[in-house]
């Protein structure tokens, strides 16, 4: 850790008073907000929850090695500073895992989980740096470095591990109190993602243009999701599943542009496309890839991370490809590889920072799911051990539970 005094190579790029207190929702984020969207099983709350702090905490400690080794002091001197910065990108690892999990929730091991995430922290930590020193892409909120990566891997992971079991397994699902602890997750998740988005966005200004558009995308998402969630229900109600996942796809969806978006009508058409490409997601897509393609997703976690994570990519395309030219000096700070002609460093032109940040978006897509399959494929094998087919999505084999287990998940009274 930094010595009081010393002046590391690596400085700070954002003051710590500025940094904290983002980080800190960041932090809610991850061991709240994860956590409680993902008790909807009415059977799985234990698990979700504690197995949510344990792969967080794992995420965290390992990423932090992880990310040492890769860096430029480690290189020099042999030893890596661990720095608020640190683990506020330990925080964001935390979260590619976490997303993945969602899609896999129910179907493993304590110690699957953990093998998983042992596997992916690494080849995210890879394909990250390969897309942000070497491709040198924006993408303030990480929704194609974080969002798309953890969705598409936790997607190829569950198509390799699938079991006809998982899609017709009577202990899916939820019951009405479940349901609102989800919405604690969600409503938790809401509020803190604008600092999610902003916390690496650089300068100032930028920060604070991540925060008015992740919140403009957000209220877009929100209004779609009870708009469309009604509207393709035969009985025209509302649909809590939608309603607690739903209604944060514009956090998603704006996050590798947030920082740069100068229209807020902008990021309020993102948040509203990516609100209604989920409920749609949730109502029609999947089902139709598992019983098409045998594709479980518990958590329904493309319809929230991956298709808007996908949006976002396309959206960082379009805007650099008509930048609006009112950045000021800030320019080469939001998009490091653009030549700009106040410095007079050579650089790209923004039709090749464009393309980059397509190729970017493909090189994501393409590795997660690789990484995912052989993960899937590897935790399938028989000298792992696997949850019992009748005790899936079911806190019953690895958790001591209340003598009233039964009946409360089972909706009756005694």
């Amino acid at each position: 850790m930094p010595e009081k005094g010393e002046n590391n190579a690596e400085e700070d790029s954002i003051p710590f008073t500025k940094i904290y207190s983002m980080y800190q929702d960041t932090h809610v984020m991850i061991f709240i907000g994860f956590g409680f969207l993902m008790t909807f099983l009415r059977r799985y709350g234990f698990s979700a929850l504690s197995l949510n702090l344990l792969l967080a905490v794992i995420s965290i400690e390992w990423s932090l090695i992880v990310r040492g080794f890769f860096s430029d002091h480690f290189r020099d001197h042999g030893k890596f500073a661990i720095k608020l910065e640190s683990l506020l990108s330990a925080d964001f690892s935390a979260a590619v895992v976490l997303i993945s999990m969602g899609v896999m929730l129910g179907k493993f091991t304590p110690m699957q989980y953990i093998l998983m995430t042992v596997i992916e922290i690494p080849v995210a930590v890879v394909i990250e740096w390969i897309v942000i020193s070497k491709l040198k892409i924006n993408d303030a909120g990480g929704s194609i470095i974080l969002h798309t990566f953890g969705a598409y891997f936790g997607l190829a992971c569950s198509w390799a591990f699938r079991k006809p079991i998982q899609r017709t397994h009577k202990h899916e699902g939820s019951i009405y109190h479940s349901d609102q602890l989800a919405m604690i997750g969600s409503i938790f998740l809401w509020i803190c993602w604008p600092s999610f988005n902003a916390a690496t966005s650089d300068p100032q200004d930028g920060r604070e243009r991540a925060v008015l558009n992740t919140v403009i995308s957000l209220v877009g998402s929100t209004i779609a999701t009870f708009l469309v969630s009604q509207a393709v229900d035969h009985q025209r109600k509302f649909d809590m599943v939608t309603i607690a996942n739903s209604t944060l796809a514009g956090g998603v969806a704006i996050g590798t542009v947030a920082n740069v978006v100068l229209t807020p009508v902008f990021s309020l058409l993102i948040g509203f496309i990516a609100g209604t490409v989920s409920v749609i997601g949730y109502k029609f897509l999947t089902p139709y890839l598992t019983n098409r393609f045998g594709l479980h997703d518990t958590c329904g976690v493309h319809n929230l991370h991956g298709m808007p994570g996908l949006i976002a990519g396309i959206s960082s395309v379009l805007v650099v490809v008509n930048p609006e030219g009112k950045y000021g000096n800030s320019i080469a700070e939001l998009y490091d590889g653009v030549r700009t002609t106040m410095n007079g460093e050579s650089g790209f032109v923004y039709g090749v920072q464009a393309i980059h940040q397509l190729i970017a978006l493909l090189i994501v897509v393409c590795a997660s799911i690789v990484a995912g399959l052989l993960t899937g494929f590897f935790l399938r094998l028989r000298f792992i051990r696997q949850i019992r087919d009748d005790e899936h999505f079911s806190d019953a084999d690895f958790f001591e539970t209340p003598h009233d287990f039964e009946i409360l998940t089972n909706g009756k009274s005694e």
